[in-house]
């Protein structure tokens, strides 16, 4: 806390800057214009803090995802934005926020490489999957794959680069939550490519690193929550979703 005096004591200044980062090229949920975070969770954070008490210096930065991981990872940035619940690769995430809403993942292949009666990811032994370089959208158990050497993996820094490999027939198969994957292949009017089976349904959450500690990491991360499901039982959520995707 900074030093107060007198009446200013009885309102919280936090000497830290709170330092929130989320991806800048996952339409239509992370996204940037220019150096300004845009798209469904930087309205949702943005409208969140607007709700929040307490005098807080937030800043929401929008990088390549795999930086914005090894941020939070390294001690740099206080909160992932749109993170999974990834316990085992993600270790250093100590706190969850409330999820503001869900995302659906599915496994999109090459014209006849897969069938929709496949077992994901058993089934997809000996093929080459896409990844957004630091996802971990396709689940442990695919990555426990990849680790034995029964699937290849090739990484790529965004959705578009990864559909684009898809329809060049350089990977077999991508694993990519369906709006986003959506948007990408209409938008680049790629063809060839079917969705072939839905792998999960994934909370999209503020994942807080585990070493922010104390009254303000508490406060902070209780009055998010509170903002957020305050959003979600009015409406807002659903109104800043429906906005993105029909814009």
């Amino acid at each position: 806390l900074i030093p107060c005096i007198g009446t200013l004591c009885s309102v919280p200044v936090w000497a830290e800057t709170i330092r929130l980062v989320q991806d800048e090229a996952y339409a239509p949920y992370m996204t940037k214009d220019g150096k300004q975070p845009t798209g469904i969770w930087a309205e949702v954070i943005t409208q969140a803090l607007s709700r929040i008490e307490g005098d807080y210096d937030v800043v929401l930065e929008a990088v390549p995802w795999s930086r914005a991981v090894n941020l939070v990872e390294s001690g740099q940035a206080h909160g992932l934005v749109g993170t999974y619940y990834k316990p085992d690769s993600r270790p250093w995430i100590g706190t969850y926020s409330t999820a503001p809403f869900t995302e659906n993942v599915a496994v999109y292949c090459r014209d006849g490489v897969a069938e929709a009666g496949w077992s994901y990811p058993q089934d997809f032994k000996g093929l080459t999957f896409g990844n957004n370089a630091g996802f971990g959208t396709p689940g442990q158990a695919f990555f426990d794959l990849v680790a034995s050497g029964l699937i290849s993996l090739q990484e790529a820094p965004t959705t578009d680069l990864n559909l684009k490999k898809l329809a060049a027939g350089r990977i077999d198969c991508y694993v990519q939550e369906q709006l986003t994957a959506e948007i990408a292949i209409t938008a680049l009017g790629i063809s060839g490519i079917t969705q072939v089976l839905d792998t999960s349904v994934e909370d999209s959450m503020i994942g807080f690193r585990a070493s922010w500690q104390g009254a303000e990491a508490e406060g902070f991360i209780a009055e998010m929550d509170r903002a957020l499901a305050e959003m979600m039982a009015d409406g807002t959520i659903d109104q800043i979703i429906a906005t993105a995707v029909a814009g």
